[in-house]
């Protein structure tokens, strides 16, 4: 598990990345304060998670093209300096008493196309300054900045809220920025360009789509994600309404719900890297879709706080399940070549289908309920569960 952690570029990337998600996780936390008692709404919280999302959904797959054809460190820099911008646009607002939701959903959207670039550089650059016989350790380890993250960002900025004012939580993010702009510049590794793959930009985007969908192994794994992200993530954009309608929890009780399914993350992660170099990775995959659909509709009929931390603890660690283990299989599986693409289409079908699955289910919670939603989602992802079951296919490396 510790054996990535030897080399020194990948501590300055960890331990950046960890200052920043933690910063982003603050800022999240208030965010999703700050809507919901604006508007009450639960359909203006999808909205703002759908448009963070919606750049991905038609620019992921040439973002990943673009990111093979240029440095990766460079990117990510550049990336970075822009999302610290839009936060302290967003926090002067705050403090200024000027926000407003259209201001939230602008900056959603502009953040979710740098994520674009910024994502699958950062995923891509594992792979140039770790070498190959350590990258199945180096995924769930660099994973745990983003799941550690969410069990401290969340308490972070619940404290916050109840102390400072949501205010505060947006300058703490942007500062947070910094750190890793701070250490991608420090990282020795070369990060040139190798052999540049050149030819129109559709002609790359669709080469990094055949191979994943030639593939047998990759098109499976897709696939599940892919439904996956359709059907089971839009609870985490609901979490502010999950709070007051499910559990009656004051403002800002969405923090300990998040809080919860960190803790979930973190214990799919030593999971993920305990079995590393096992090949159970399709077991993981099938089975944590499986019990995350049992979680979501038993969330919907739950009204008991104590079992409601348990099941968004599930909710956590069948979700980071599915996506390390994921993410392992579209790193290991293709050549270095194609790795930028072929890790865009993983993200892809992590957040660029989101907008699909996460603003109707809060259209769904706004005209109906919120259990009606949690029901449809539970039940959708069932089917997701099921068809992979039924797909004996092999997806491990072999």
């Amino acid at each position: 598990f510790y054996r990535a952690f030897r080399h020194r570029d990948f501590r300055l990337l960890w331990i950046g990345a960890f200052f920043s998600f933690m910063g982003s996780w603050v800022q999240m936390t208030a965010q999703g304060t700050l809507v919901y008692e604006m508007t009450g709404s639960e359909e203006k919280l999808a909205l703002i998670s759908a448009c963070s999302m919606l750049p991905v959904t038609f620019l992921g797959l040439v973002a990943g093209s673009f990111v093979d054809q240029h440095n990766k460190k460079k990117l990510l820099l550049a990336t970075q300096i822009g999302l610290a911008c839009t936060t302290i646009v967003i926090a002067y607002l705050v403090v200024s008493k000027q926000i407003q939701v259209w201001h939230l959903v602008a900056v959603a959207v502009v953040n979710g196309l740098l994520s674009c670039f910024e994502m699958p550089a950062r995923q891509s650059l594992v792979g140039q300054i770790v070498p190959a016989e350590d990258i199945p350790a180096a995924i769930p380890f660099q994973a745990l900045t983003f799941n550690l993250a969410r069990v401290l960002g969340p308490a972070i900025g619940g404290y916050l809220i109840k102390k400072s004012g949501i205010d505060t939580c947006y300058i703490v993010n942007a500062c947070s920025f910094f750190v890793l702009i701070f250490a991608v510049s420090a990282i020795r590794t070369t990060t040139a360009v190798g052999d540049r793959a050149t030819g129109p930009i559709g002609d790359l985007v669709k080469e990094g789509f055949l191979y994943t969908w030639r593939e047998n192994r990759l098109r499976t794994v897709f696939i599940l994600e892919t439904g996956f992200s359709l059907f089971a993530l839009f609870y985490l954009a609901q979490l502010p309404s999950i709070a007051k309608t499910f559990f009656n929890l004051p403002s800002g009780g969405n923090a300990n719900l998040a809080i919860a399914v960190g803790f979930g993350a973190i214990s799919a992660l030593v999971i993920t890297a305990t079995t590393a170099d096992r090949h159970v990775r399709g077991l993981l995959i099938r089975g944590a879709i499986s019990v995350m659909a049992v979680a979501l509709i038993a969330l919907a009929f739950t009204r008991n706080l104590y079992l409601g931390y348990g099941l968004m603890y599930i909710l956590g660690l069948s979700s980071v399940l599915v996506f390390n283990s994921c993410m392992a299989l579209f790193q290991m599986l293709a050549p270095e070549n194609l790795r930028g693409r072929v890790v865009s289409m993983h993200i892809w079908a992590l957040s660029g289908v989101g907008p699909l699955g996460v603003y109707p289910f809060g259209f769904l919670a706004e005209k109906t309920s919120l259990t009606v939603a949690f029901v449809v989602g539970g039940s959708l992802t069932a089917c997701v569960a099921l068809w992979g079951w039924l797909t004996p296919q092999r997806l491990e490396a072999q």
